[in-house]
């Protein structure tokens, strides 16, 4: 009898938050495959960034080299390919829905920024962020219809998908997250309430809607109050030497970008998370600093709500008013806030939970 064969595209996740997903999705099914007669080849940029058994690597370097690289491979490339390995499974992790021939074929997409309008400022400080706006939407929809599932990490973008792109078959896959703790800290002032942002610096981010909201701060309240954010030490990237050059005289711990057990420690240390981020498909640090069960003041977003779940220290600001957060702020100094809390509004009972959910979804079903 012949193996079920899979193939796992991820071609075009190469760092941050894409690559974390393909690394866990190898991890993980390379795991899963220990006792099953499975054959796994996985598409990917780097094969040395890899070391799994149970996997077989294909490496494809110019992946990244250029958009016209990228067209080439999914929609010409990936059939002749295809064509050759035969496999029963056709798995591609990066939003797109490649040309292949193969029994079922399934897309992840978790690319936000089909569903964020730009501003003129994201335009100025990364033009790739407009450009991915008005391009992805296309390439979202170029072939989907081929797919078996579209997988998607929340149910407000299984319901615009839906809408969209008039499809039945979208489903919910919530990024699995693993609870990471430590007992480690940062000595931090321990006379000051300490509030957290951990951020890679894109414009959609919304950092200066933090310096925004402490302009409006009085004075007794900043100096009990210390800021930390991450990215805006050590980058030299538009975005960063705008916010660092307006608002310099604003005083927040301006952070390099921290690796995990730093981050890991921040956790542990601070009082409450900000998190102002115009657009996610999750938003892991609300997951982190649940996991910590730390305060949260996020902004009033529906992906924020999703990631957030049921969850009783939180409270949501409107990101059109700074005056919100900066009033929030002055209540939990003041010992005075009342958390709004969060309920689960979405029925989650057939949702996949776990990567293992998944491989058993679209190999056994």
């Amino acid at each position: 009898m012949n193996k079920q064969k899979i193939v796992i595209s991820g071609v075009n996740m190469v760092e941050g938050g894409i690559f974390t997903i393909l690394h866990n999705v190898l991890q993980e099914l390379s795991e899963y495959n220990k006792n099953k007669d499975i054959q796994v080849i996985a598409l990917v940029h780097d094969a040395s960034k890899f070391n799994f058994p149970n996997i077989q690597l294909v490496e494809i370097p110019k992946s990244k080299k250029s958009w016209l690289y990228r067209f080439y491979y999914e929609y010409f490339y990936f059939k002749k390919l295809s064509k050759k390995l035969q496999p029963d499974v056709w798995f591609s992790l990066h939003d797109t829905t490649p040309r292949v021939i193969a029994k079922k074929q399934f897309v992840y997409c978790h690319h936000p920024t089909t569903f964020f309008k730009p501003t003129w400022k994201d335009w100025k400080f990364d033009y790739k962020i407009g450009v991915f706006s008005l391009l992805y939407d296309n390439l979202f929809k170029l072939n989907i219809t081929k797919n078996h599932t579209v997988f998607v990490q929340q149910h407000w973008i299984k319901e615009i998908f839906e809408k969209r792109f008039k499809i039945t078959n979208v489903k919910v896959a919530i990024p699995q997250f693993v609870e990471e703790i430590t007992s480690e800290k940062i000595e931090l002032d321990k006379n000051k309430i300490h509030f957290f942002y951990p951020s890679f610096p894109k414009s959609f981010k919304n950092i200066e809607y933090i310096f925004e909201a402490l302009k409006l701060l009085p004075e007794t309240v900043i100096n009990q109050c210390e800021f930390h954010i991450t990215g805006l030490k050590n980058n030299n990237s538009k975005y960063v030497n705008y916010l660092n050059t307006k608002y310099d005289s604003i005083a927040v711990n301006r952070l390099k970008l921290l690796n995990r057990n730093t981050m890991l420690k921040y956790y542990n240390s601070i009082d409450c998370l900000i998190f102002p981020s115009k657009i996610e498909t999750w938003g892991l640090p609300i997951s982190e600093a649940k996991a910590h069960h730390k305060n949260m003041l996020l902004a009033n977003l529906p992906y924020a709500k999703e990631a957030c779940g049921a969850y009783e220290n939180v409270s949501f600001f409107n990101l059109e008013n700074p005056k919100e957060l900066a009033d929030m702020i002055s209540e939990i100094v003041a010992k005075k806030h009342v958390f709004q809390g969060n309920k689960t509004t979405h029925d989650t009972s057939e949702d996949l939970h776990s990567w293992k959910e998944l491989f058993h979804y679209i190999l056994n079903d």
